[in-house]
């Protein structure tokens, strides 16, 4: 299946509806408001089956104090994308701003595929998990789509291409405020997991398996807008320790840990020492690891509390490429076709003029398009 193709006469009309939404006006209001004769006319233009005049757009951001770009720029979400943000102490303000560059992001994603006939399936994936589910299931959950997905001995490694390869999502490792680690994103055509590339390797990986969980339940289990480390509300704790159970079955399934774990016991190799190493080997830190061994029963809590977190914390190590492989790709192809101007992309990635984004090219091995 292909894109869709949005004309501008649809855009406009769609985010007229939205703004008088937001306003809550009536279509006859507003058409009063626009001169209009009659409501028909403002319900055709909201249809995409009339286009506004030059005066009358004019006329429109006049009432509505919205700018031309809110109406007609592809690269928005106005009216459309969910987010639910994996956070704590980020301010109201952080979230917004870093909301509208990473809406933009997305909308730039999917412009750019309608624009490059980018195939697409109608379909989107989801988890049989919903409120009802036990923690346990959602580990089982975990553990089968890693094996559906092949993730082989260490998915840490392979979950981000199997992301965008088998399930169609797009996953941006970028830049976040401070207090943001992670985000999930759904909207038509372009789920997405943003995650902060700045965070030590298994805190990345974590989140990256967590988001997916927000991504795969989202109409079952419907995540809140921040998604805190410490939830107060029942069902809100819920939602996150079914992600967790989630994320520690897919990143550490129990195939792969039992027979490291037995040869552990049968070498008497200390618990602390055992943890450490095997969680650089999976690729995740050592808090997660021994959550995950505390939920599978191999340890008690008393284990837990013996267990430093201080000794299983690791280097940060050098951050991934900003953004991500493919979304790069496209973004060099739009260059080529003149979609999108350099002077554009650069503003719209937030990066230093031209070396920048020679510079994004080259860090994830892609040549650099000409004209930049």
């Amino acid at each position: 299946m292909k894109h869709g193709v949005e004309t501008m006469s649809g855009r406009i009309g769609a985010r007229i509806a939205q703004v008088r939404r937001e306003l809550k006006v009536t279509q006859q209001e507003l058409s009063e408001r626009m001169g209009f004769k009659d409501r028909q006319t403002l319900q055709q233009i909201e249809a995409g089956r009339r286009n506004l005049s030059a005066e009358e757009l004019v006329r429109l951001m006049a009432i509505t104090h919205k700018d031309l770009d809110f109406y007609t720029d592809p690269f928005r979400l106005v009216g459309e994308g969910q987010f639910s943000f994996r956070a704590h102490g980020a301010g109201a303000e952080n979230l917004l701003d870093f909301e509208e560059k990473a809406g933009a992001w997305i909308a730039f994603w999917r412009e750019q595929g309608r624009n490059q006939r980018v195939p697409q399936s109608p379909l989107r994936s989801s988890l049989a998990l919903n409120q009802r589910s036990t923690y346990e299931e959602a580990q089982q959950a975990g553990e089968a789509l890693c094996e559906e997905l092949q993730l082989g001995d260490v998915p840490a490694e392979r979950l981000a291409e199997a992301m965008e390869s088998k399930l169609g999502l797009l996953l941006l490792q970028v830049d976040m405020p401070p207090g943001i680690s992670g985000a999930a994103c759904q909207t038509a055509g372009s789920d997405t997991v943003l995650i902060n590339r700045r965070e030590p390797e298994g805190r990345r990986n974590f989140d990256l398996a967590h988001e997916l969980f927000h991504v795969l339940t989202w109409d079952a289990l419907p995540p809140r807008r921040v998604d805190r480390s410490e939830p107060k509300g029942y069902k809100d704790k819920q939602v996150e320790a079914l992600a967790d159970n989630f994320a520690g079955g897919l990143l550490m399934p129990r195939s792969l840990l039992q027979p490291l774990w037995q040869a552990r016991e049968q070498a008497g190799v200390p618990l602390q020492d055992w943890i450490a190493a095997t969680s650089a080997r999976f690729r995740v830190s050592g808090q997660a690891l021994k959550y995950r061994l505390l939920n599978l029963s191999w340890i008690s809590k008393p284990d837990l509390l013996d267990i430093s977190d201080a000794a299983l914390s690791r280097a940060t190590g050098e951050p991934p490429p900003a953004f991500s492989r493919v979304f790069v790709e496209r973004a060099g192809r739009a260059i080529e076709r003149g979609d999108v101007s350099v002077s554009r992309l650069i503003r719209l990635l937030n990066l230093t003029g031209r070396g920048g984004l020679n510079d994004l090219f080259r860090e994830h091995g892609l040549p650099v398009p000409e004209g930049v």
